[in-house]
């Protein structure tokens, strides 16, 4: 499993908001939402970090949402140091559309690699915005 982000891809609208393609990889022919899915990256970062915090914190169910569209991750914790992945879409007759069983610290490892490659990539491009700041204050030191 792993995250894809295209650095590439990254749009400021004139609103503030920051979007750029974003997707989970689980392996051949399974991309989720989809490949070259784009959504709020900067936004969304920030959300999975905090969601990161809490299920390493707590041990407890944790989702991890994506802003655009009917989609996200439920993060079951199961025996050992082992998440089970629920990705979901919200749609008549779908419900969970996979499952995958990953190492805790290799889902924090992707995750967190994310987040910062959102916000090395802002950087690279002058991106400024509060989300970002907001996002950058979640980052690991």
């Amino acid at each position: 499993m792993r995250i894809v982000f295209e650095p590439s891809t990254l749009h400021k609208s004139k609103m503030g908001s920051v979007t750029g393609v974003v997707y989970f990889d689980f392996g051949p022919e399974q991309p989720f939402p989809v490949v070259g899915w784009n959504d709020f990256v900067v936004v969304v970062a920030g959300w999975w970090l905090v969601a990161l915090n809490q299920v390493t914190r707590t041990g407890e169910e944790v989702v991890f949402r994506f802003m655009d569209g009917p989609y996200w991750i439920t993060a079951v914790p199961q025996q050992g140091s082992t998440l089970l992945l629920r990705c979901t879409e919200d749609r008549r007759g779908a419900g969970v559309v996979q499952s995958s069983i990953v190492q805790l610290g290799d889902f924090a490892r992707e995750i967190t690699g994310f987040a910062r490659a959102v916000s090395l990539a802002c950087a690279a491009a002058g991106i400024q915005s509060t989300d970002l700041e907001i996002l950058r204050g979640f980052l690991p030191h």
